[in-house]
């Protein structure tokens, strides 16, 4: 007899008896807890609810009455989720695809009201797991009024700042709950605001501008510019421009800003304000503006200039058109406050008083030694005093509102934005150095005016002339015209009226 005839036999009932043996007790041995599991199948979902209509729009209806709390749909930026204090953009759309599909995955296999067959049941639950009946929920879900949502009320509470200890209302620092229902904010601060001292704060702003009564306007100037930013209102139309060569504190101010501010803060492209920048009217960059309370626009590069239009556009009141990619236009208003800072004082070419009254350019004029220079310093004011300085944010958005200050900064401030004004005000310098409006009878014609300022230009500054279209508008503003209808029109010419050039006898006479 062989050693396998002697062996015991395979008994195939006791070996089924015992696997389903195992089964029941949860497990096969030898396996990880991860192939277990895999292999008992996930746990069932809890039963849940049965549309009343069997329908797509019956399943949309459902889904907004059970996730009444959990999402909202923000028309041109997509599906939201509740994320404890805040409503969260990322992973908005993945969570809301997963919880239709566990909606339609918790359908009652019968409908209890006795309404449809089991059989019509069945269908509907297959139909609505599938991506296809997903997709179809959700499209009907994000038109339901209680989960759809405007852009505008969406961060749409200029006095509000969320953080992740609730919501502040900007006009008294009061700090509240945050709620679902009637908070909708999807921006937040990373650190929570809690009134403790801040020592190196405090220091670095005194090194940066100095213990003197000089130093201190500016830092008092600075608490009133930074709590009107971390506010949503623009009201004040300011940009300012923090300006000065390199290891001066103006990167660290504005790093701590962002840092603290979390979603609240953004760093705009390159160029963004300049001509030939990476923009364009309805860019997706703009969608970015959508929500936040500062900007921070750096990189400058000598010989930039600014795109004066752009800039009016970006720190006016006026609505905002944008749209991200794949998603349908959609405009707002905007809560932002554009912050420069740069090495480099970029061209201006026509200027006017409508650009300049927005400019407050903040001179940062003492340099840190090298002895004194601390590596990442923002991260560490930032850890170590960062919920501090949120308050201090704070209180100045208090202080601003309180006040209304016009935000006009102390006697540096308006000198050097005077200075910078008078420098780039080309066409400004031009028509005082070489024109004269000294007698009533005094014409020039258009295009020798801009002929000899494009010179004066190229010769005398070295600088890019403005384009005749700029500057003919500069030109009639300070004349007082108008329109072009309102200049001398002679011989198939057009003659400004009552200016002449200074070394141009014809235009003193009045003849061409």
């Amino acid at each position: 007899m062989s050693s396998a005839d002697s062996g015991p036999r395979f008994d195939a009932t006791a070996a089924a008896q015992q696997m389903l043996a195992l089964e029941t007790e949860g497990g096969l041995p030898g396996l990880p807890a991860q192939q277990n599991a895999s292999a008992a199948g996930e746990p069932p979902l809890p039963e849940g609810r049965l549309p009343a209509l069997l329908t797509d729009r019956g399943n949309a209806k459902l889904f907004a009455v059970m996730f009444g709390d959990q999402f909202r749909h923000v028309e041109g930026l997509g599906w939201y989720h509740w994320d404890q204090y805040r409503w969260k953009r990322t992973g908005g759309e993945k969570a809301a695809v997963w919880a239709a599909g566990d909606l339609a995955e918790q359908m009652p296999p019968t409908d209890p009201t006795g309404q449809y067959t089991d059989r019509e049941v069945r269908a509907h639950r297959r139909r609505s797991m599938s991506t296809p009946g997903i997709k179809a929920m959700l499209t009907q879900a994000k038109a339901s009024p209680a989960l759809a949502l405007d852009p505008d009320v969406l961060d749409g509470d200029p006095y509000a700042l969320c953080t992740p200890a609730g919501v502040v209302d900007l006009h008294t620092g009061h700090l509240r709950k945050p709620d679902p229902v009637g908070d909708m904010h999807s921006r937040a601060t990373s650190v929570a605001p809690e009134a403790t001292p801040t020592p190196r704060w405090h220091r670095f702003l005194h090194d940066t501008f100095g213990d003197d009564a000089k130093g201190e306007e500016t830092i008092h100037f600075l608490h009133l510019l930074l709590g009107y930013s971390v506010t949503g209102d623009v009201g004040a139309q300011v940009l300012p421009f923090l300006y000065g060569t390199g290891a001066n504190g103006k990167s660290v101010l504005l790093d701590v800003m962002t840092q603290i501010l979390g979603d609240y803060a953004q760093a705009a492209p390159p160029g963004f304000l300049m001509e030939k920048g990476k923009f364009s009217e309805h860019s997706t960059e703009l969608t970015e503006l959508h929500g936040r309370r500062i900007v921070v626009c750096s990189e400058l590069k000598p010989n930039d200039k600014f795109d004066e239009s752009r800039v009016k556009l970006l720190t006016g009141g006026d609505r905002i058109m944008a749209r991200r990619m794949r998603q349908d236009f959609f405009s707002f208003n905007p809560t932002h406050k554009l912050w420069l800072l740069g090495n480099h004082r970029p061209e201006v070419g026509t200027g006017g008083h409508a650009f300049w009254r927005r400019i407050r350019l903040i001179p940062f004029e003492r340099v840190v030694p090298a002895a004194r220079k601390i590596d990442n310093l923002a991260k560490e004011l930032v850890q170590s005093e960062g919920p501090g300085i949120l308050q201090w944010l704070i209180e100045g958005a208090k202080l601003y509102l309180a006040t209304r200050d016009p935000l006009d900064g102390p006697a540096t401030v308006r000198s050097a934005t005077a200075a910078y004004a008078t420098t780039e005000d080309h066409i400004g310098r031009f028509l005082a150095e070489c024109c004269t409006t000294h007698t009533a009878d005094l014409r020039v014609e258009q295009g020798l005016l801009y002929a000899t300022y494009s010179s004066w230009c190229g010769a005398g500054e070295g600088i890019r002339p403005a384009t005749a279209r700029a500057f003919a508008t500069r030109v009639r503003q300070e004349l007082s015209l108008a329109s072009p209808a309102d200049m001398m029109k002679s011989s198939g010419k057009k003659y400004y009226p009552g200016l002449g050039l200074l070394a141009d006898d014809d235009s003193r006479t009045g003849h061409a």
